[in-house]
């Protein structure tokens, strides 16, 4: 267990509360709207615990610990969902909502680069992973925003290349912060070490954030492919 961050502040401790249970109910809703009520209790039942879990192994500390790293643990479990959510009926249901939803929805990644910035001049988090580092995520929030009154207007195969580069800056996002964790991987030196991913309501960035952000891509680009 490495040395203690500094205290968050309480606005930026309760954005990254509000902000991933706001985007995990959008979800829940959007397939309570799409795949109807019954699936919708299923997909609240499993949101419901995996926040608990994460949130509940956070708050023990049993993810922060390094030597070795079990974070890279959660990342497996999202992965996982991932392709399992790609093939399941209700993220093709899901893409019945109309394009400007679909694209919109990734908007709310600017808030999270925000709340990254002020986790960085707090000191919590590594400088990396902010705009002025190696972190381009604001680009998909804030193009996201751009597009969203016009993407039933885009070309689809312009669309999809947008979908399919956005998702690879989350992807590149996700590398970068774990190579700033002080894992035997280590590549990015600096202090802190990324370890606030494994403390509460951080972890929530990936558990959460993140995986709802790679959800809506792998959403759009089944649309976009149905023609």
């Amino acid at each position: 267990m490495l040395g203690p961050l500094p205290v968050p502040s309480p606005l930026l401790f309760w954005a990254f509360v509000t902000l991933p249970l706001l985007v995990a109910g959008s979800v829940v809703w959007g397939i309570t709207r799409t795949s109807g009520p019954e699936t919708g209790r299923r997909a609240a039942r499993m949101t419901g615990a995996w926040l608990l879990l994460t949130g509940g192994l956070a708050v023990s500390g049993l993810l922060d610990h390094w030597s070795p790293p079990r974070m890279p643990l959660l990342f497996l479990v999202v992965l996982a969902f991932l392709v399992w959510a790609a093939r399941q009926p209700w993220t093709e249901r899901l893409g019945d909502f109309p394009l400007q939803v679909l694209v919109g929805f990734q908007g709310f990644r600017v808030l999270v680069e925000f709340g990254l910035h002020a986790a960085v001049s707090q000191g919590i988090a590594h400088p990396t992973m902010t705009w002025t580092g190696t972190n381009a995520d604001i680009i998909p929030g804030m193009t996201a925003l751009a597009l969203f009154p016009f993407a039933h207007r885009i070309d689809r195969r312009v669309l999809q290349a947008w979908n399919v580069v956005m998702a690879g800056v989350l992807v590149v996002t996700v590398v970068t912060a774990l190579l700033a964790a002080p894992t035997p991987l280590r590549l990015i030196p600096g202090d802190p070490a990324n370890t606030f991913i494994a403390s509460f309501p951080f972890v929530w960035i990936p558990a959460v954030l993140v995986t709802s952000a790679w959800l809506g891509h792998v959403v759009l680009f089944r649309r976009l492919r149905r023609g």
